[in-house]
């Protein structure tokens, strides 16, 4: 029976999904991993973009850089994707020597194009994105040692909140926007392993409103029947706050346009 319950509710959510899609052009940028969809901004220069959860490959944001210049807001406490954002800051200036590696999700440091790239450009917060500032909180290891996220909900170990755990500490969206002084968010990126439930109503509680939203629902690879009606509260409290859902095909990743920024403007 909860078999059942659960596969109606997924097929109702991805009908409700389907049904208020906006089918507007899109492009793609960085590895079939790492990659996403977005609408290339009207603008070329003084692009902010924040990137939450960015593991091992980054290639979306280098190559969203080469394209836009950006200043790019890096947040992940997890010490694997530290360390390799660190290694990129070291190497910044230099030339894409390696193809990028497609059968996983960990890219080598010359795999990027880092020629134009300065360390004015990126940032680095080592903590993890939630709606609370200053909290330090259980980070749940994955259940594979050869991955690299760590999770706030737990989704990859069934929620289990007695599995092997860091500690790490919190910042919000709009703490982070108040101490770098940002005037806009033009790309919000969010790969954050269920903790997006927390963060999108509370970026919409204190009137945040980045031009895009690129979110995965990672709780959605679940068979839990929860995630889908957490994620079907937050489409509508998005739709109700001028958000419109564009078509993507890479579930449980989508992507949302704010209906009053540059991007529908003429």
């Amino acid at each position: 029976m909860k078999k059942f319950i659960f596969k109606l509710i997924k097929k109702s959510f991805l009908k409700f999904c389907q049904k208020f899609e906006k089918k507007v052009f899109t492009n793609y940028l960085g590895t079939p991993y790492g990659g996403w969809y977005f609408i290339a901004p009207k603008q070329s220069k003084n692009i902010n973009l924040i990137s939450a959860g960015v593991g091992e490959d980054i290639s979306f944001d280098i190559e969203f850089f080469n394209n836009f210049e950006s200043k790019i807001i890096f947040v992940d406490p997890t010490p694997r994707a530290v360390q390799h954002i660190q290694e990129v800051i070291k190497n910044l200036g230099s030339e894409k020597v390696l193809d990028y590696d497609l059968s996983s999700g960990e890219q080598p440091v010359n795999s990027y194009d880092l020629t134009q790239i300065k360390e004015d450009n990126i940032l680095l917060i080592d903590k993890a994105l939630y709606n609370k500032s200053g909290l330090k909180i259980k980070f749940f290891k994955p259940s594979n040692d050869e991955y690299v996220s760590h999770s706030i909900s737990n989704f990859q170990n069934r929620f289990d909140r007695n599995s092997d755990f860091i500690e790490v500490h919190t910042i919000t969206l709009e703490n982070i926007i108040n101490t770098y002084n940002l005037d806009k968010v033009d790309i919000f990126k969010l790969d954050i392993e269920g903790a997006e439930n927390q963060v999108l109503p509370d970026m919409l509680k204190k009137n945040i409103f980045p031009h895009q939203i690129l979110v995965e629902f990672d709780e959605l690879s679940t068979n839990f029947i929860k995630p889908y009606l957490k994620a079907f509260y937050i489409f509508l409290l998005l739709f109700f706050n001028n958000y419109e859902l564009v078509k993507t095909d890479n579930f449980p990743n989508y992507l949302f346009v704010y209906k009053r920024s540059e991007l529908f403007k003429n």
